[in-house]
Parts: C-alpha cells; structure tokens; sequence
C-alpha cells in the first residue's frame, strides 16, 4: 500500500484547518440576509375603470381587476338607466391575465395620464384607478376625464414659446397649442378588450341585457 507522503498530510490537515475556520468565522450555514424577505415580499396589483354616462341607455359600466400574490380574478358590471344591473364574474384563479393587463397598461403610460377638465355636453366621464403593491412598496394613480378620443387626437392645450431673435431674449412669441395624447384611447382600449374570448363575449351579452326594458 502506497503511504501518503509528509507534504500530502500536510495539505489536507491545511484544507481541513480552512474549512474549520470558514466555519467558525461564517456562524454556521445560514440563508443568504433579505433573500427570505424579498421571497415573501406581497404582490398585489389592482386596476378599475369606471364610466358614467351622461344619457341613456346605460348607467354606468366598471371593469375591476385584481392580483393578489399570483391569485387573479375580475368582473364587470353594467348598469342601465332601466334599472336593470348585470354581472360578470370571473372566477379566481392562478392565471397570468391580470399581470399581463397591468403591464400592459404600464407600458401605454397610466402613471403619467393627468385629470383633464370636463368638455362641455361629454357624452360620458372615465375614471381609471390602479394601485400596485411589490417588494415592499405600494404606488396608485386615480385619473378623470372625459372623451378619450377628443384627447387622443386634439390633446390639452401647452404653452410653446418662439425665440424670434438670436440675441435679444425679449423678442420670444408664447402661444398655446394643443398636444394630441394616444395614451388616452390606449387605456380604454386595453379595458375594453380585456380578457379571455368567453369573458368579453358575456360582456357584450350584459351591455345587450343593460340595454333592454323600460325602468318601472
């Protein structure tokens, strides 16, 4: 049998040394710090859009969507001026429409839509609500206006100043012009074609059932 020379005994007493060092000096095996903390972090994202007519047929409509730590589940209700309200709702599941929807209002801009004034005889008013809770921090945004295609293509009015000479700062021209914002039409769009085929199918047979009958 072949014995293990001086400078080999050696190197494995040193490499056990180590390991008892590492040991001693590390505390222990242990979870990485603030690895379990953002494991655990909640997650919950919430959208709402609300609309109020102004005239008949309908009321109001809402679409309401929420996720909560992966679990997803949404409705929509109508409300005709004959009384008559309809519901539909989605059962809870662990599904990826919420999270897609609300990334996808993120990327057409929700966190930068500001209020805009009432236009005069608006056939309906828009109110778009969404929160986010993630990592420990939490962000919401409520914004009103009216007409979103008005917006997307004339836009409010923004002050554009004209310098009319190359040296003298007094000569500047200040006129308002207006600023088309798509990001408007964008959300609406994104609520109203939300969801799976089955679900914006019962919508369109709930804005039917809405319509129908006089309120007695």
């Amino acid at each position: 049998m072949r014995r293990s020379s001086p400078l080999e005994l050696f190197i494995v007493g040193l490499a056990i040394v180590f390991v008892i060092l590492a040991w001693r000096f590390s505390g222990g095996f242990h979870a990485v710090p603030g690895l379990g903390h953002a494991k655990n972090a909640p997650s919950r994202l919430y959208a709402r859009l609300t609309i109020d007519y102004a005239h008949p047929p309908i009321f109001q409509e809402q679409y309401s969507m929420q996720d909560i730590d992966g679990l997803s589940t949404f409705n929509y209700r109508i409300r005709g001026y004959n009384c008559r309200l309809v519901t539909i709702q989605a059962p809870e599941g662990h599904t990826y429409d919420v999270s897609f929807f609300f990334g996808g209002l993120d990327q057409d801009g929700i966190w930068q839509l500001t209020n805009q004034a009432p236009l005069p005889h608006a056939a309906a008013t828009y109110t778009v609500y969404v929160k986010q809770v993630a990592d420990f921090k939490q962000g919401d945004r409520t914004v009103v206006f009216t007409d979103p295609n008005y917006w997307a293509t004339h836009g409010p009015h923004r002050e554009v100043q004209l310098d009319l000479s190359k040296g003298d700062g007094d000569n500047i021209l200040r006129m308002s012009a207006p600023s088309p914002d798509p990001r408007y039409l964008k959300i609406i769009d994104d609520f109203r074609t939300f969801g799976p085929d089955e679900f914006r199918r019962n919508v369109a047979a709930a804005q039917t059932r809405a319509k129908e009958n006089a309120c007695h």
